[in-house]
This record gives C-alpha cells, structure tokens and sequence, in this order.
C-alpha cells in the first residue's frame, strides 16, 4: 500500500477580551446564574437588531496585523445557518466571503527550525451558547451566546501533531502577548479545531475529520496522533473515511455528527448590519498596541536572544535548555531551584525527568512540590541521607499532595539504611531464592547483577545505598564462584 501521509489544518476560536457582547450590550461572564446575562438581541428575539461592538472590531484588526495579515475595508457579517438548541437564532451572525483579515502567516519552530505556515483568514462572528447534558436531558445557558470571537483559520499544510501543538501555542502566546484575548483556556477563551486527513504523498486530499473544540495544548496533540492511528488503520483495512466531525474526550475521540461544507449553512449577507468600515485610524491604533507587526516574527527573534543567554547563564547542553524552555512551568520551577541553590545540571536532570514524567502523566493538574524540596532532595542524595529511589517515591507524593520533604521521609521511615550486616543477610536470601539465577550469573550472565540488586533493594523498599549493595553481591558471587 502506498505511504500516507498527514495534512493537518487547525482553526481556532478565541475570545476577544471585551466587557460587552458582539451585537448587545450584555456583559461578558463566566460562572454568573444561568441565563442571567442575556437579552432581546443575543436571545434572537423578533425585531431586536444588533449594533456591532467597536472594540472587538478594533481587537480584530490587532489580531490580523500581529500575524501579517491584509485588513479589508467593508467585510461582510453574514447568517450561517444550522439548527442546534444553543443558538437560539437558528444561525449564527458571522463573516464568510468577506473576512475582516486574509492571508497572513503564523512562524513557529519545527525540530528547532523557523517554519512559515499561511493564515487563510481571521474572521468576526458570535459565540453560542453553552449546553449541559445530564441523564435524560440537556440544559442550555446562553450567557455565552454573543460573546466576540475571532477564528483564525490556517491553511491546511501542517503534517504532524507536534507542528500542530506548536503552532496552536505560538498562536496563543501572539494573541494573548497583543491583548487580543485572555487567552484562559479553561473558561473557554481558545478552543481549537483540527481538520485532519491522510492520502498519499502528492495525491488530492483524503476525506476530513474535524476534532472539535480542544482547548489543551497536549490534547491537540494527543487527539491528532490517534485521529491519524484510527484513518491508517481504517485505510490500511480497506476501508473508507467519512468526512465527520468528532470529539474528544478521556483520551479517545467519538463520533458527533457528520461533517457539512459551506453550502450546507446557506450562508447570506445578514440584512440588519451593514459593511464594515476599517479606518486609517484603526490600523494606526492597532499598530500602536503592538510591539512590532508581524508580533510572531519578534517573539521568535526575542526566544532566539533569550535562549542562547539561558544556555549560557546556566551551562547547560542544548537539548536540555531547549527542553526547560518549551515548557513554562519547566523553566520557572528549574530557575527558582537554581535560585534556591541547586545545581543547574541536577536540577535540570530532576525537571526533565522525574517532574516531566509526572505533568505528562496529570495533564490537568499543578505540581505541588517546590523548587526548595527539589534541591533539599538532591542534597539529602549527594550527603547520603536518602537513596535516589527514595527520592524519586518522595518526589511523586509532592507533586500529588505538597507537604515537604523532610516530613515525609521521616513518616514514612524512608532514611537511607546503613546496617549493613542486614543486608548481607538480604543478600544471601536472595541468592538462595534464585539457584538457577544465581548459577548462570557466576557462569558469566552479567547482566543478571540489575535482577539481583533489584531484587535486594525492594526488600528495603529502597532505603538501601545501591552501591552498598554491589558490592556486597559482587562479594557474595566471588564466594559462590570459589565453592561451585
């Protein structure tokens, strides 16, 4: 079968930070009662017309010089027609034809190279309101409803879920960095679709599935990778891939309905708003709020003079500060480490290992240890308090539940054993539970040494010094060798 490959396109929906709605003048809420937020024009009612809000226009320009895009004089909102219980309506008031911002593209770092990927268009439309589910039924509440978005709508030429996350948060740094939004992805205000297909290289496009409304970082990432896994295995099945749109929820995605096109929403130019004028004056004032157009081009020029400072302030390869960078709360824990007197390399060792492999594991969830713990750690290792097993059991339970260090090896019994009469004992134990092992080990199966200090250091739990328990076996083996 020949290759497939991946084509990838993302459109994101972010929330303008205004204090009113698009078309009304209900402030913009969150947590507020149900239904408590709204009125005539956002709940659709008959004969209530919309006035368009100005400083979402005026947030959408910004939004399309950050990123290199043409603004366009008289853009058109339009009705996109589709029937679903939050939009009271029956459509919803956005731009089709005729998007306030096209072209533009967005600059992100791929393998640790600059890449430009194009911006189709950035466009102005309302939010729908949110729905419930529960049991047996479904409650709606349109305090959401109206709320400004603009939707960036990139070209589909990204081919990997790494491209994807990585263009997905530049796209947020620029337009939180820009003022265009808050940029709270757990309220909502950045949620992210992904289009993704597989054909052979150099051949049309395979049918697309939208992933709908991520707002994770990793969750785009993870849901793109088993997108492509779910179409190869499909396809390489002989089977066929409808154009869908699709969910994502507890690590795997499920169905939600099947995917239109344009024509299906019947999109026409909404009669009760009129084109919409972009001044001179607007692309001034946007310009005066950023600190240089396009805003991508400049943060990857700051990351550039940044990185080679971080490297050097530190001494560290370049694979681990490139590793502490990507991650802001990798690099804000390792410098306050340093900070509190750790060694670079250590700490860095500790954050890229045993802290990283805990924020993969809870995505949604903030490590509780703290900068000063991580370096009591590797100090009670380097003077031999603590073994580094012991120290990594400890780093596990403060991350989940806080505390400090010194306090949970002391009620857990977990300093560092040096009675090592009792672990000769362990030793010749555990010798004597493996015989056909232990035979092979002295017939010269080296590697069999991890299986048995293994094997020692869980009865210890860990708490015995790894070295003292080499050299113990080596003397043990030496006996065994002498008498066979």
């Amino acid at each position: 079968m020949t290759a497939l490959v991946p084509t990838i396109g993302l459109e994101v929906h972010c929330q303008l930070n205004t204090v009113s709605k698009m078309f009304c003048a209900c402030p913009i809420t969150y947590r507020a009662a149900p239904n408590s937020a709204v009125c005539p024009v956002c709940l659709g009612h008959p004969g209530a017309l919309p006035v368009v809000n100005d400083h979402a226009v005026a947030l959408a320009v910004r939004a399309g010089l950050a990123v290199g895009c043409t603004i366009n004089d008289a853009s058109v909102f339009s009705r996109k027609h589709y029937f679903y219980p939050d939009l009271p309506k029956g459509y919803q008031i956005t731009q089709f034809d005729k998007p306030i911002c096209s072209g533009g593209a967005l600059h992100i770092l791929v393998d640790g190279s600059r890449h430009r990927f194009e911006i189709e268009r950035i466009h102005l439309e309302e939010d729908a309101g949110k729905l419930t589910h529960h049991d047996d039924h479904s409650l709606i509440d349109f305090n959401r409803g109206g709320t400004p978005l603009v939707e960036v709508v990139g070209r589909p030429d990204l081919s990997s879920a790494d491209a994807a996350e990585a263009w997905m948060r530049m796209l947020h740094r620029v337009m939180v960095t820009a003022g265009v939004t808050l940029g709270d992805m757990e309220k909502g205000h950045f949620r992210c679709d992904a289009n993704v297909s597989l054909a052979p290289k150099g051949g049309p496009l395979g049918a697309r599935v939208e992933l709908k409304n991520i707002n994770s970082f990793r969750f785009l990432n993870r849901a793109i990778n088993h997108e492509i896994a779910r179409q190869r295995e499909i396809l390489g099945q002989g089977g066929r891939i409808d154009q869908t749109t699709r969910g994502w929820a507890d690590g795997e995605s499920h169905p939600m309905r099947s995917k239109e096109d344009a024509a299906d929403y019947r999109y026409f130019p909404c009669p009760d708003l009129g084109p919409l004028p972009v001044t001179e004056a607007d692309h001034i004032s946007a310009e005066a709020a950023l600190e240089a157009t396009p805003l991508d081009r400049y943060l990857l020029d700051q990351d550039d003079a940044d990185f080679s400072d971080f490297q050097s302030r530190y001494g560290l390869s370049k694979a681990d500060a490139m590793a502490l960078r990507g991650e802001a709360h990798f690099r804000a824990h390792f410098e306050q480490a340093v900070a509190e007197g750790g060694a670079p390399k250590d700490i860095s060792n500790w954050v890229l290992g045993a802290f990283a492999r805990w924020s993969n594991a809870h995505p949604s969830e903030t490590a509780l240890i703290s900068p000063a713990d991580t370096v009591s750690l590797v100090s009670m290792i380097d003077v031999g308090t603590i073994t580094r097993d012991v120290a990594k059991a400890v780093f596990e339970i403060l991350c989940q539940e806080g505390g400090d260090a010194q306090s949970v090896i002391a009620s857990r019994g977990w300093s560092r054993l040096d009675d090592t009469e009792a672990i000769a004992v362990a030793v010749d134990a555990v010798l004597a539970a493996h015989p056909a092992e232990l035979a092979r080990c002295v017939a010269g199966e080296s590697k069999l040494m991890g299986f048995f200090i293994g094997a020692v250091m869980r009865e210890f739990q860990g708490r015995a010094d790894a070295k003292t328990v080499r050299a113990l076996l080596l003397q043990a083996l030496s006996k065994a060798s002498v008498a066979g």
